[in-house]
C-alpha cells in the first residue's frame, strides 16, 4: 500500500477525543497564566505591578527564544514513541511540580523575592510548559495528512480548549476560597489542577498515533540547524503566522489579565471574572462547531477576520454600561464567538503553513515552525504583560488597596486597558490576515507536493531494492 494513502487516513473520534486531552491539559494551565497568575502575584504575594511586568516580560523573551530551540530538538527527536508523543511521557510529572512552585513564594525581601518569581516562572513556562505545550500543538501533523481530518480534529480541540480554560476560570478561585483563601490555598488548589493535567496527557500519550512518515529532500536525515533556521526564513507565511500568533497573544493577555481588575473595580468582586469567562467559553462551545459545520463558506483567513471584527464589536458594547454585568456579559458573548473563529482556524493554519515550508524549501521541520510562530505568541504576552505593569504601576494601581481606594486616574487605565486594549489588539490581527493568501494558494501548492513525494518514495524504494540486491550477491558469493 501507498504509504502517502495510509498517512492520509481517517481518524477515529476517540482518538480525536485523545488527542484534544491535551489541549485541556495546556489551555488550563495558559488560562492560569494569562488570567490569574499576575493578580496572584500582586495581590495575594504583594509584588508591584511594576516588578511582575518587567519579570514576565524578561522571561518570556527567554521564553520566546526557547521556543525555536525546542522545535529544532523535537524535529531532530527520533524514540520507538515517535518524535513528539514522547514529550509528553517526559513531561507529565514536570509539569505538576513546576506549577505549584510557581505559587509558593516565599516571604523573603523584595529582591529574593523577585528572583524567586523569575526563577520558578522561567522553570514552568520556558521549559516544562514549552517542551510540552510545542510536541503536542505539532502532533496533529503527524496524526494524518487529511486537511479535512486535520480541521475536524482541531475542531473537536478547539470545542473542548473552552471547557478546559472555565474549568481553570471559573472553578479556581471558589476551589481557593473552599480550601481557606490565602496563599496557602493557592498551592492547594494549583496542586490538584496540575495533577489532573498531568493525567491528561498521559492520556494524550497512550491513545494516539504517529502515522505520518514524510520522505522530503532530507532524506529522513536530521536537519542541521543552520538549514532549518535558513528555511524557516524562506517561508513567508511562517512570518504571517508568528506576528498573527503575536497579535491573538497580545488580546489574549489583555483581556484575560485585565478582566479581573475589571471585575474587582468596576463589578464589585475579582470572582465575577470566573463567571463572565464562563460566558465567554460557553459561547466558544457553541459557536467553535457551527464554524466547522461551515468551515467551507469562507477561506481560513477571512473566517480568523470575522472573529476579529466579533471582538471589536464586543469590546465596544462594554461602553453602553462599564458597570452593569449585563452589559459585560453581552459583550463578552460577542468576544467570545470571535475567539471561537480564531481559535478553530488558527492551528490548522499552521499545519498549511508546515505544507508550504516543504513545498517553498524540500526541508519538512513542523515542530521548528511550530514552535517558532508559539514563539511569537511568548514574545506577544510578555510584551503585553510588561506594558500592562508599567501602565498600571504608572497609574499609581495599588493591589492591596481596599474596595473604593483606587484613584481615579487607576479606575480610568483599567478601564481603558479593557476596552481599548482589546479593540486595538483585534485591529492589528485584521491587518496582518490581509496579507495571508495560502488558502487560494494551497490545492496548487498541495498537488505538487504530493506529487514529489511520491517521487521521493518511488526513489528511495528503488535504493531500497538496489541494497537488498547487492546484499543477496553479496551473501551468494561469499556462499560460494
Amino acid at each position: 500500500m501507498n504509504k502517502t494513502k495510509v498517512q492520509d487516513g481517517r481518524l477515529s473520534l476517540g482518538e480525536k477525543l485523545s488527542y484534544s486531552m491535551g489541549e485541556v491539559a495546556t489551555c488550563a494551565m495558559f488560562a492560569l497564566f494569562t488570567t490569574l497568575l499576575v493578580f496572584f502575584y500582586t495581590d495575594v504575594v504583594g509584588v508591584s505591578p511594576a516588578t511582575v511586568g518587567m519579570i514576565i516580560a524578561i522571561s518570556q523573551v527567554f521564553n520566546g527564544a526557547s521556543d525555536m530551540a525546542a522545535g529544532f530538538l523535537v524535529d531532530r527527536t527520533r524514540s520507538k514513541y515517535g518524535r513528539v508523543r514522547v514529550w509528553l511521557l517526559r513531561m507529565a510529572v514536570p509539569y505538576t511540580i513546576a506549577s505549584v512552585l510557581l505559587m509558593t513564594v516565599p516571604q523573603i525581601g523584595a529582591f529574593a523575592q523577585a528572583v524567586y518569581i523569575f526563577f520558578t516562572y522561567n522553570l514552568m513556562l520556558t521549559v516544562v510548559y514549552t517542551m510540552t505545550q510545542l510536541p503536542y500543538a505539532t502532533l496533529v501533523t503527524y496524526l494524518t495528512r487529511n486537511q479535512d481530518e486535520r480541521a475536524r480534529t482541531n475542531i473537536i480541540r478547539m470545542t473542548i480548549s473552552p471547557m478546559a480554560n472555565m474549568a481553570m476560570t471559573l472553578g479556581f478561585l471558589p476551589l481557593v476560597d473552599l480550601l481557606g483563601g490565602g496563599q496557602a490555598a493557592w498551592v492547594k488548589a494549583t496542586s490538584i489542577y496540575g495533577i489532573a493535567c498531568s493525567l491528561l496527557l498521559l492520556w494524550c500519550f497512550f491513545f494516539t498515533k504517529e502515522r505520518v512518515q514524510v520522505v522530503d529532500d532530507s532524506n529522513g536525515e536530521k536537519v542541521p540547524l543552520k538549514t532549518a533556521v535558513t528555511v524557516l526564513f524562506k517561508n513567508k507565511y511562517f512570518i504571517l503566522a508568528f506576528l498573527f500568533f503575536f497579535a491573538l497573544a497580545f488580546y489574549q493577555t489583555v483581556s484575560g489579565t485585565m478582566l479581573t481588575y475589571y471585575c474587582k473595580n468596576f463589578l464589585g468582586t475579582e470572582n465575577l471574572m470566573g463567571v463572565i469567562n464562563f460566558a465567554c467559553q460557553i459561547m466558544m462551545i457553541a459557536v467553535t462547531p457551527l464554524v466547522g459545520l461551515l468551515i467551507h463558506k469562507m477561506t481560513k483567513r477571512n473566517w480568523c477576520i470575522f472573529g476579529a471584527v466579533c471582538i471589536i464589536a464586543g469590546a465596544l458594547v462594554v461602553p453602553l454600561g462599564p458597570t452593569s454585568v449585563p452589559v459585560v456579559f453581552a459583550g463578552t458573548l460577542l468576544r467570545g464567538a470571535g475567539l471561537a473563529c480564531e481559535y478553530a482556524m488558527m492551528y490548522t493554519m499552521v499545519a498549511d503553513v508546515v505544507e508550504y515550508g516543504q513545498w517553498k524549501t524540500g526541508i519538512r521541520t513542523p515542530s521548528a515552525i511550530q514552535s517558532a510562530v508559539t514563539s511569537g505568541q511568548k514574545f506577544g504576552q510578555g510584551i503585553c504583560s510588561a506594558a500592562i505593569g508599567a501602565v498600571m504601576s504608572w497609574s499609581g494601581y495599588n493591589g492591596v488597596a481596599a474596595a473604593g481606594q483606587q484613584s481615579q486616574k487607576a479606575l480610568d487605565t483599567v478601564y481603558n486597558l479593557f476596552v481599548y486594549g482589546m479593540i486595538g489588539t483585534a485591529v492589528f490581527v485584521i491587518v496582518i490576515l490581509l496579507f495571508y493568501h495560502l488558502d487560494k494558494e494551497y490545492p496548487v501548492i498541495m498537488k505538487e507536493l504530493l506529487e514529489r513525494e511520491m517521487e521521493n518514495e518511488r526513489m528511495e524504494a528503488d535504493r531500497e531494492s538496489s541494497e537488498s540486491v547487492e546484499r543477496e550477491l553479496g551473501q551468494a558469493v561469499s556462499t560460494v
